[in-house]
């Protein structure tokens, strides 16, 4: 067999790379710079978010899941643990997967740091400056990815040592058993050479990327604090993208180290590494950067963006109710928490449909006590209420209309099972009829409560000592907050049914069968993204005074 042509790879690997750079300049020049605003405070946030977006967008390392297993090949005799099916190890070994996506990420930040627009003036201004890089990399965010990258090389250097086994075909064996068909794998310190070149060439691409952040040119249309929250920005992006890779080179070692050998009796196995790497996902997507943001003439905008700034300052209790808001995070998570709790504590009646409902509920109700709370504190009696021109963003409309033809659609294919009695995954109550009723009630209970605390937020009197403008954002951000969890909570809902109850099978068996499970999987990843699906954040012209555009005109 051919083993590996290094210069083919490095042709494949080069031209990509060259390929995603042209194209990541040319989409941050065209459609995230203009020249007319080029100096524009929105257009450096563009920039700097743009070059984190697209990075991520490169950064997946899906295709290389199954590096170093390969799957057993059909055969008519028995299983026999002796018998090693030929495979040329370095096949299994997907390396543009491993190697693109890696070489990539670094591209795009390197090409994202050198695109900044050139200064316009003749005449240069010199800044004597001695920076370093430690001086622009959060601490707590250094240190995180800092064990993610040892923990990465920890997994590989185990990997190093893990021995190779044959795959196993489904068979009899000698003692009349008819084992599950099982992947072989290769020798580890084939894929722990390969995981481990990714890996090497992350690290020294990250650590220069790194450096060029620090030693770049400040950009002329900022002052020098802006400056370094835009160097702060960009190691703070860079570090997350390069963690959430190396955290997925980790889990793919740990789907190879999780892998059963063919004498083994287990049907199921966890990846261990995996889940970590979920956790580093999920984590790297919350650690937002800094804010980018010039001081202005109000104080209450400069309590919630500019370091240092004191709320004592402010003239009304807008920085106040905002500040109370933006809390709400500290109430929800709780509340999540000890709502999974109490649903999996009732899981024997409404299976996975019931935590989630429950979980659901319990965050509503948290939203519900905040707004209390928002309601007490700076709400007066009898203020008029600020009108809302919108309500909520449109797809989220769209949203929420999807997820109800679905939840019809599959409330009616459950039915349909039950009373076939069609083989499902149903983990609740033991009853035919439950497998229907019980995720419709769910998802009607969830909607109702969502309606009355979306009632209540539209009633609450308005806030007596804040401008208008501020009433109305706050007002929006709640109805958006609470329209964001119970639309994915009816994804995460759906998402469940499609998965434990498919589409029962066509009376034609030459009708394609509709795979709901994928389909099923598709809505909870939705109901996920919807978790973090952004909301409107303050501007200064909330905590502006109507008729005062002062502030706003400097």
């Amino acid at each position: 067999m051919l083993g590996i042509n290094w210069m083919e790879l490095l042709v494949l690997v080069g031209t990509i790379g060259v390929g995603a750079a042209v194209v990541v300049y040319l989409a941050l020049r065209m459609f995230v710079w203009s020249k007319a605003e080029s100096k524009s405070l929105e257009h450096i946030r563009k920039h700097a978010l743009w070059t984190g977006i697209i990075a991520w967008a490169f950064s997946s390392l899906t295709g290389a899941s199954r590096a170093g297993l390969y799957s057993p090949q059909p055969s008519a005799a028995p299983f026999d643990p002796a018998v090693v099916h030929p495979v040329d190890p370095w096949s299994t070994i997907p390396f543009p997967w491993l190697i693109v996506p890696v070489v990539a990420v670094i591209l795009v930040h390197l090409v994202g740091q050198l695109s900044w627009p050139a200064p316009k003036s003749a005449k240069r201004v010199a800044v004597l400056e001695f920076r370093q890089v430690r001086d622009y990399v959060q601490p707590a965010l250094g240190w995180t990815v800092l064990g993610i990258f040892l923990l990465a090389g920890g997994a590989l250097t185990w990997l190093s040592f893990a021995p190779a086994f044959p795959s196993r075909t489904s068979g009899q064996t000698s003692q009349g058993l008819f084992p599950l068909p099982l992947d072989g794998r290769i020798p580890g310190w084939m894929l722990a050479t390969a995981l481990g070149a990714s890996l090497t060439i992350l690290a020294a691409g990250t650590m220069l990327v790194m450096r060029l952040i620090a030693s770049r040119r400040s950009l002329e249309a900022l002052s020098p604090e802006q400056n370094t929250t835009l160097r702060i920005i960009g190691m703070n992006r860079l570090l997350r993208v390069s963690a959430t890779v190396a955290s997925g080179l980790a889990a793919i070692a740990g789907n190879y180290l999780a892998q059963p050998a063919p004498d083994s009796p287990a049907t199921s196995w966890v990846n261990w590494l995996g889940i970590v790497n979920m956790a580093v996902l999920i984590a790297m997507l919350f650690w937002k950067p800094p804010f980018l943001d010039s001081a202005t003439d109000d104080p209450g905008y400069n309590t919630l963006h500019v370091p240092g700034a004191s709320s004592a300052l402010a003239s009304d209790d807008g920085p106040a109710a905002a500040k109370l808001t933006n809390s709400a995070g500290a109430a929800v998570l709780p509340a999540a928490i000890v709502g999974a709790a109490v649903g999996y504590a009732m899981h024997g009646l409404f299976g996975l449909t019931g935590i989630v409902a429950v979980a659901t509920l319990f965050v509503l109700l948290a939203h519900l006590a905040m707004e209390f709370l928002l309601r007490r504190n700076y709400g007066t009696p009898g203020a008029p209420r600020s009108k809302l021109r919108v309500f909520l963003p449109r797809p989220m409309y769209f949203a929420f209309a999807v997820a109800t033809i679905g939840m019809v659609l599959a409330l009616m294919n459950a039915h349909r099972v039950a009373a076939s009695g069609s083989q499902n995954s149903w983990d609740g109550l033991d009853a035919p009829a439950a497998m229907y009723w019980i995720p419709g009630i769910a998802a009607l209970g969830v909607l109702a409560v969502g309606l009355a605390v979306l009632r209540f937020i539209l009633t609450r009197p308005g806030l007596g000592n804040a401008p208008s403008a501020l009433d109305r954002t706050l007002r929006r951000r709640s109805l958006f907050r609470i329209a964001r969890t119970v639309t994915g909570s009816w994804f995460a809902i759906l998402g469940i049914l499609l998965i434990m109850v498919p589409v029962a099978p066509a009376s034609n068996p030459l009708m394609l069968r509709f795979e709901s499970g994928f389909f099923g999987l598709l809505c909870n990843v939705i109901a996920v993204l919807l978790v973090f699906y952004p909301m409107r954040a303050f501007t200064p012209a909330d905590f502006t005074p109507a008729g005062n555009t002062t502030s706003l005109s400097k």
